[in-house]
């Protein structure tokens, strides 16, 4: 008999239950920004702060650029949050740079979840978003300020 139902771990490529934006101008070139962006480590940060709070039980994985957090100790409900971060020329000494944040639940129980903790987790995801962006802005700004920069 053919199943269908969706494999466990395709569920997470359903549409983002939550999805939020954070940008700003940063005073430094596109190339100068990209490299910068490139030196972030999206996740590890986030995780540490996590596991100092004793929620580490709560994160089925972290990877490169989100982690899956579980609602529950039995594991089925669960959620992705993901983080991406995009850069664009605004002019020749500035560049634009955003981070989009999707949360995206397993089942529909898990969205309810989500919906119900976003205003404990939402405020979480942010503050990540905002230091990540504050991470990249100073090390594509003093890159772009050093003289011994090529």
């Amino acid at each position: 008999m053919l199943s269908t139902e969706v494999p466990r771990n395709e569920s997470f490529t359903a549409r983002p239950a939550v999805s939020e934006t954070f940008a700003r101008t940063v005073e430094a070139p596109l190339a100068t920004v990209q490299a910068a962006a490139g030196e972030i480590d999206l996740i590890g940060s986030l995780v540490e702060g996590l596991i100092a709070l004793g929620v580490d039980d709560h994160i089925v994985t972290p990877c490169s650029n989100g982690l899956v957090w579980r609602f529950g100790a039995g594991g089925s409900e669960q959620v992705r949050i993901a983080w991406a971060v995009s850069v664009a020329p605004e002019t020749e000494d500035a560049t634009h740079v955003g981070i989009a944040l999707h949360a995206t639940a397993s089942d529909e129980t898990s969205r309810e979840r989500l919906y119900e903790a976003w205003p404990v987790l939402g405020p979480v995801a942010e503050l990540h978003a905002q230091r990540v962006l504050h991470r990249i802005e100073a090390l594509a700004e003093d890159a772009a300020e050093d003289p011994f920069e090529s």
